[in-house]
């Protein structure tokens, strides 16, 4: 569906969970390859090997938790797991467009003071029962979640 659509890049926000799962990113579109970022969640075990294997085609944040990138013109930050105080303080702090994250399952598409809050809930759809991810429009500032 990604490559379906008019993606110019990916930001995974964490639990990739094993280093297998390449196979799947394998079949991304050459373009989306060369913008591919991401951060590392609680449930990556084997971050060593990720980052080697998946890390051929995945730019992960230089800490590998906490990204911080431009695209289409705007500030985003990513991180697997912030708390609401955190997401809060970060959207109010003025440097940011888009703040990203993960962990809750729990799908989040919103705006505070003009920052676009975004969690695409779950791609794998084993907690919640759907399996989501978010296409952002950094012209618009929309965000849609697609579900599978």
């Amino acid at each position: 569906m990604i490559n379906e659509r008019d993606v110019d890049a990916l930001i995974h926000c964490g639990d990739y969970v094993a280093p297998f799962v390449k196979l799947w990113f394998n079949k991304l579109n050459e373009s989306i390859k060369k913008q591919f970022f991401g951060v590392f969640g609680n449930n990556d075990g084997d971050i060593l090997y990720l980052t080697q294997n998946l890390g051929q085609i995945c730019e992960f944040a230089k800490n590998g938790y906490e990204l911080i990138i431009e695209l289409g013109g705007k500030r985003i930050f990513a991180s697997h797991m912030p708390k609401q105080e955190t997401i809060d303080a970060l959207a109010d702090s003025g440097k940011f467009d888009i703040i990203l994250s993960g962990h809750t399952h729990t799908m989040v598409n919103k705006k505070h003071n003009d920052v676009l809050i975004v969690n695409p809930g779950e791609l794998c759809g084993y907690l919640t029962n759907k399996s989501t991810f978010a296409i952002i429009n950094t012209e618009t500032m929309n965000a849609e979640i697609v579900e599978i």
